[in-house]
């Protein structure tokens, strides 16, 4: 991601860490670059999953003083919107700038369909397996925001398996295609004229 590009940057957030997709992808955002990240809910968060949600009952019970129903803080349980908020915390979100950066950022749980045939790709500072010491406890967000109140794990889960099952049917048919062709072009005999030409 050192590079800046006209289109958007899609990221595959299986397997990255929490905090440290965010602090990349914040920095990303504030230079001018569009990033969408798929599959939130498979982002990992170093710790225990025990310790992770009793962390996150701790900041449920954090509320306004005066107003709670108003005023926030607003505590949202999808694994879209706890990225969202970390992101927001390393982005001046109350400046010009900062409100400009977060609308070029776009998050979902699972794979859309407008991002299922887009090269997608990974943030090497950011992977568990390069950054957290092996052995070290991790768990998912998908289940830490089950826990404490996100309703749509079943329904992510099945449409993944939809669309994982759609597109190994359409590689085997890729593979089956491309085999097809290489039999057709050894059955047919080479043209030396044409071979001298590198056709």
């Amino acid at each position: 991601m050192s590079s800046f590009s006209s289109q958007p940057v899609v990221i595959d957030g299986k397997a990255h860490l929490l905090g440290r997709l965010a602090s990349i992808v914040s920095k990303q955002i504030l230079m001018g670059q569009k990033v969408t990240i798929v599959r939130c809910e498979e982002i990992n968060v170093s710790g225990s999953f025990f310790r992770n949600k009793l962390k996150y009952h701790d900041y449920l019970h954090k509320r306004h003083i005066v107003n709670p129903t108003r005023a926030g803080p607003f505590h949202h349980r999808a694994p879209s919107r706890i990225l969202y908020k970390a992101i927001r915390g390393m982005v001046p979100h109350k400046s010009a700038r900062g409100a400009a950066a977060l609308k070029r950022l776009e998050l979902y749980e699972g794979v859309p369909p407008a991002q299922d045939k887009v090269k997608k790709v990974v943030v090497p500072q950011a992977l568990r397996v390069l950054r957290l010491k092996p052995g070290r406890k991790y768990c998912t967000l998908k289940r830490v925001s089950h826990e404490v109140g996100w309703a749509h794990k079943d329904v992510v889960d099945r449409l993944e398996e939809k669309r994982k099952a759609k597109g190994k049917a359409y590689f085997e048919r890729k593979q089956a295609a491309l085999k097809l062709r290489a039999k057709a072009d050894s059955s047919v005999p080479k043209n030396e004229i044409l071979t001298n030409f590198g056709h």
